[in-house]
């Protein structure tokens, strides 16, 4: 019998942002559940810390350099198919509800739909949870389901970033001032100055709301998220049921003095991610062995799918050997790109990180410096590791297929294809 699957999504969560995970600044007793009774991945990463391209790469399995959503205005490519479209295919009843945002895509050419996207997941975020809750009380299809639930919070968070929610926004607040989080560790005061223009003129104090209320946020969608999967261990299909819980892409929290996303810090790079059947997945396993991918979201759901792999899905990786222990290998690295800002490539292995711009790179101890604050690239002990992680780059680039294809005409080509294109021709060429 063929599983059914239930993909819930969260939008900008950070990482840690579970008090399972040891955070204590947030409560979060759903999510808590699937980390004591699922398996977790602490390193496991988006394949591009933007919202559209992040959400493109998930559906289809491709990085966002081959689907061709590289910042989060541009289509997708139409010629690439989705998941719903490919499930659809090996009978499954494939339904969404909620926050969709894959530029250039028809959501409901690809599922049925339950409830629409909406611009603030406070507002919406319910009657997403209740949409997918009455699905599954109510359906009457032997089918197989793939239901995806999308959750916008806590990206609400990106209101109060905004220009005209840091200082005053919370003059309200003084009754909580005891109960605010310290900044974190790599908190740049210099930085916080030159930073963001939204941002700017954020005291000490105002970081801290900002980090506050984000966890609140984190809260709200905790407590949706709780009120699907009540519903799916009370259903009918609770024992045949895969669960994929992930963001799209982490938040700054004050992390390097940053909020929002688009680059390949940690704090926006690094996401929460959490596989989920009792019988069937570990329970209870916290994963740092393991280099996930955002695209191995895809490639998992289709095995468990019994369905073949989405075309030309060079990078991704199906999941379902690491759950049932088969002695298969696994990669040394993992690849994360930005288009926001300079065009950006981060290498992650066991254990350092790169990121690679076309004229600097930097490098990150994360085993003794997680918070990135000691830039070792010039370091004569670390010129091999810097070396290495450049052929990944180029074993990267040598794996997918970059869209537009190179031969076409750069001058016709936005900004971003041209830069993108000539410089990992570049890399690619490289002696």
């Amino acid at each position: 019998m063929k599983p059914n699957i239930l993909f819930i999504h969260v939008d900008q969560m950070h990482a840690d942002a579970i008090s399972a995970l040891g955070c204590e600044y947030v409560h979060t007793p759903a999510i808590d559940e699937l980390v004591r009774e699922g398996y977790t991945f602490t390193n496991a990463y988006c394949a591009m810390p933007q919202c559209c391209p992040s959400r493109a790469c998930w559906y289809t399995g491709r990085m966002s350099k081959e689907h061709g959503v590289v910042v989060n205005s541009y289509p997708i490519d139409p010629s690439i198919p989705d998941l719903g479209q490919w499930l659809r295919r090996e009978d499954y009843e494939c339904v969404y509800t909620g926050k969709w945002h894959v530029t250039g895509r028809d959501l409901h050419a690809s599922f049925d739909v339950l409830q629409p996207q909406h611009g603030m997941g406070e507002l919406n975020d319910g009657n997403v949870a209740r949409s997918a809750v009455a699905y599954l009380k109510n359906r009457t299809s032997d089918k197989p389901f793939f239901l995806s639930v999308g959750f916008l919070n806590p990206h609400d968070c990106c209101f109060p970033a905004m220009s005209h929610g840091g200082p005053g926004k919370y003059a309200f607040a003084s009754k909580i001032e005891g109960d605010l989080p310290p900044l974190p560790g790599n908190f740049d005061d210099e930085y916080a100055q030159r930073g963001r223009p939204s941002t700017r003129q954020w005291s000490r104090r105002d970081w801290r709301y900002y980090i506050y209320q984000y966890y609140r946020m984190v809260e709200m969608v905790d407590a949706e998220v709780g009120r699907v999967m009540h519903a799916l261990r009370a259903s009918p299909y609770a024992d045949n049921t895969l669960v994929i819980f992930a963001s799209d892409h982490g938040d700054g929290l004050g992390f390097h003095s940053n909020t929002s996303k688009g680059f390949l810090e940690e704090e926006a790079f690094r996401v929460p991610t959490i596989a989920w059947w009792p019988g069937r997945i570990p329970e209870g396993v916290r994963d740092a062995e393991h280099l996930i991918s955002g695209v191995d979201i895809p490639a998992t759901i289709c095995d468990y799918a019994g369905a073949p792999p989405l075309p030309k899905t060079t990078v991704a990786r199906s999941w379902r050997p690491i759950f049932e222990r088969r002695d298969a290998s696994w990669r040394t690295y993992v690849i994360g790109e930005t288009s926001i800002g300079r065009l950006s490539v981060a290498v992650r292995d066991a254990r350092y990180k790169s990121i690679i711009e076309r004229d600097n790179t930097r490098l990150y101890d994360l085993q003794n410096d997680p918070l990135e604050t000691q830039d070792l690239a010039d370091e004569a002990h670390c010129k091999d590791i810097v070396a290495r992680h450049r052929t990944h780059f180029r074993e990267y680039i040598s794996q997918i297929e970059m869209y537009p294809e190179p031969e076409i005409d750069l001058d016709s080509l936005s900004n971003v294809y041209r830069e993108y294109i000539d410089w990992y021709l570049s890399v690619l060429n490289e002696a």
